[in-house]
């Protein structure tokens, strides 16, 4: 459970910093990337910990 929380802090991280820090498109390209893999990430988790 503390590893579902720890995704969903960094997810809530990255949203911010995408919606109000100023960054290269590099950056922002990253960061969208992680975002999606940690959003598909806590998906998969949650539907682990459902069939649990």
């Amino acid at each position: 459970m503390t590893q579902l929380l720890d995704i969903h802090a960094e997810i809530n991280e990255l949203r911010a910093e995408l919606a109000h820090c100023i960054l290269t498109r590099k950056e922002r390209r990253d960061g969208l990337r992680r975002l999606e893999e940690l959003l598909a990430e806590a998906e998969r988790r949650g539907r682990e910990a459902e069939g649990a």
